[in-house]
């Protein structure tokens, strides 16, 4: 008998898996990440850049259609809605994160699930499988790289979840295992997103995840209609680890690993702060620190002790990272975050502002931030996005604060309560009150209603 190769075994599985065999909590954790994608993706849609997008999408020819485009009053042709949702959910990077496999699986596969759910009227139950298995195909991809996507130059995330897209989209269409190892075949020759963004402060990062929606859709539907993609397209000489990772570096074992037995979505972090993940332990650390009551003017450096592997998202350019130019590089500067913490108390949507960067008090002490790469048995990263600070005070004393378990992570889970508060507080930079509770209900009974139910619920002025 020939042995399936892993796309043929991520797709048996996920053509053949039912609501009914999903575990209680696996229901739960999908519906939380679902509402949290959600309110994400409707604080994204009153950004600039994904309403510059939408303008952008609007304009494509023939993309009109039915599915609505989230906190807007716009409808598009699903895939489109989904690239403008896709895109819309990875603005603010609130978005959550399977941190092993460096992948923010949800700002992919909601959108891709509403805005094709929307249209082909889906039931609720039926998203929910779908969004499940899109999740355990991601996931289980971007563990198996290993993180040498990342160290290529590439992300994770669109590269790994455009799979998860594919075959999310080919489980609502009812694609054959046949079909759906042909769409992630066909998903593996859209997958992109370079790491080049943070450069110059674009908003390219953002079109990762839309991207991705938007390509697992069509791959499911050239599935559908008949086109072939390579059964290697993961782990062959020329397929996607080695062209976008590396083979030597990474564990195809893990690509098919415990299917049905371990499920990776209940591993996912929900993000606590708006901006990078790597950098939220260090927020939590300098909050920690700044309850000892130092002084800011007492204070003459900060080490960071940081992963390696987050150095070029955080740390460097240095320059760059104690003195962000726009709001967007702020999210992916250690310094920054840090200093706001010590100083305000808080890091929230209002650090990430033009005129917050222009604080000189807080430039100040960013520049005061420094780091250094911590050795193999330093840290707990990729199970965790630790945070490590060391204040050296003028009086010759060394403050300490670690934390080896990221808050929002599987070791330490935000509460069904401030995953709804995040929502909520979310939602209302584009929805009134009266629709925000709707949402909520809604998304309470997702798997008894048609997803229709929950779309209803996200029109914006």
């Amino acid at each position: 008998m020939v042995s399936m190769t892993p796309a043929q075994a991520l797709s048996a599985f996920a053509s053949g898996l039912r609501f009914e065999d999903l575990p209680p909590e696996v229901i739960d954790s999908a519906k939380r990440h679902v509402l949290d994608a959600i309110g994400v993706g409707l604080l994204g849609s009153a950004q600039a850049m994904p309403r510059n997008a939408l303008s952008g999408i609007s304009a494509i020819p023939g993309a009109a259609g039915s599915s609505r485009v989230w906190g807007t009053s716009a409808t598009l042709a699903a895939p489109y809605a989904a690239l403008a949702n896709g895109i819309a959910c990875h603005a603010a990077d609130y978005d959550d994160t399977h941190t092993i496999a460096i992948v923010h699986g949800s700002a992919i596969l909601t959108p891709t699930l509403l805005g094709l759910g929307e249209h082909l009227d889906a039931a609720g139950r039926d998203v929910l499988t779908a969004f499940v298995a899109g999740w355990e195909v991601a996931a289980r991809i971007g563990m198996a790289a290993r993180g040498t996507i990342h160290q290529r130059g590439y992300h994770t995330t669109s590269i790994a979840g455009v799979f998860g897209a594919a075959v999310a989209a080919g489980k609502l269409l009812g694609l054959s295992p046949e079909q759906m190892t042909h769409a992630m075949g066909l998903a593996g020759s859209q997958a992109s997103g370079i790491n080049e963004y943070q450069i110059n402060g674009s908003s390219a990062k953002i079109l990762h995840t839309g991207w991705a929606a938007h390509a697992g859709i069509a791959a499911a539907y050239l599935a559908k209609g008949g086109m072939t993609g390579p059964l290697t397209v993961l782990e062959g000489a020329a397929g996607i680890i080695a062209t976008h990772g590396t083979l030597a570096g990474s564990d195809t074992g893990e690509l098919a690993k415990a299917l049905g037995q371990v499920w990776e979505l209940t591993k996912v972090s929900i993000k606590p702060y708006p901006c990078c993940h790597f950098l939220h332990a260090f927020i939590d650390c300098a909050l920690g620190l700044r309850a000892q009551d130092v002084a800011v003017d007492d204070i003459v450096e900060i080490e960071a002790i940081v992963p390696e592997i987050e150095v070029p998202f955080i740390c460097e350019p240095a320059a760059l990272r104690a003195h962000p130019v726009t709001p967007y590089i702020a999210k992916f500067s250690l310094p920054l975050t840090v200093a706001a913490a010590l100083i305000d108390g808080t890091v929230d949507h209002r650090t990430f502002t033009a005129a917050y960067l222009k604080r000189e008090d807080v430039l100040a002490l960013a520049r005061r931030v420094r780091y250094r790469v911590a050795g193999p048995d330093e840290t707990t990263f990729p199970e965790y996005y630790p945070g490590w600070l060391r204040m050296r005070l003028h009086d010759g004393r060394v403050l300490e604060k670690r934390l080896d378990i990221n808050r929002g992570s599987p070791g330490h889970p935000l509460t069904q309560d401030e995953v709804a508060k995040k929502a909520r507080e979310n939602a209302a930079f584009v929805l009134p009150p009266d629709a925000i509770d709707r949402l909520l209900e809604a998304m309470s009974s997702i798997e008894r209603g048609p997803i229709r139910a929950v779309a209803e619920c996200l029109i914006g002025p």
